[in-house]
């Protein structure tokens, strides 16, 4: 990855924004958690807890081994400030980027299609204004997700090389 040509953008993302970004993920992600919560399995919140232990493998852990430690942003305040923490899970390089690519596809539409369905499931067996209201949230949520994410693309060094880049195609020098 570091042999190509990198674009204008942030050396390091400002550490407000950064903040901003891991706050977004807790609502969002918590959101999803307790409207799954009804979904029980002996008393136990087995969705809601399976959805949260997952994501906190496969985002702290999987993704940052196979995506961070490849990345430009490796060991710097990236938009999440996952480089920083990659940096001091793993070493720079020891990740299988394409495999991370793939991971990363299957745990962003798992990590978004699960509540979708986990909440909708809860609101079928039993009602609840409160579940409704976690489903519009999480609905409304996700497409600023994506423009968040597109948003922190535009800024970044990498951009029209990273396969998982939403301003990959925009002319963005100068702006």
């Amino acid at each position: 990855m570091e042999n190509k040509i990198l674009a204008e953008g942030f050396e390091a993302y400002p550490l407000p924004w950064v903040i901003g970004q891991n706050l977004f993920f807790l609502i969002y992600f918590g959101i999803g958690f307790a409207g799954m919560i009804q979904l029980k399995i002996r008393g136990i919140p087995a969705v809601s807890l399976l959805y949260a232990i997952f994501l906190l493998v496969m985002l702290v852990f999987v993704l940052r081994k196979h995506l961070c430690t490849n990345c430009y942003y490796y060991g710097k305040l990236c938009s999440t400030g996952w480089g920083k923490l990659s940096a001091l899970l793993f070493d720079k390089n020891s990740g299988n980027y394409t495999l991370g690519l793939k991971l990363a596809t299957i745990t962003w539409g798992l990590a978004t299609l699960l509540p979708i369905l986990g909440i909708s499931a809860a609101l079928l067996i039993n009602f609840s204004v409160t579940n409704l209201i976690l489903l519009f949230l999480f609905l409304i949520l996700t497409p600023l997700n994506f423009l968040i994410h597109r948003q922190s693309c535009r800024k970044c060094k990498m951009r029209l090389i990273c396969p998982g880049s939403l301003a990959k195609g925009e002319n963005l020098e100068g702006s």
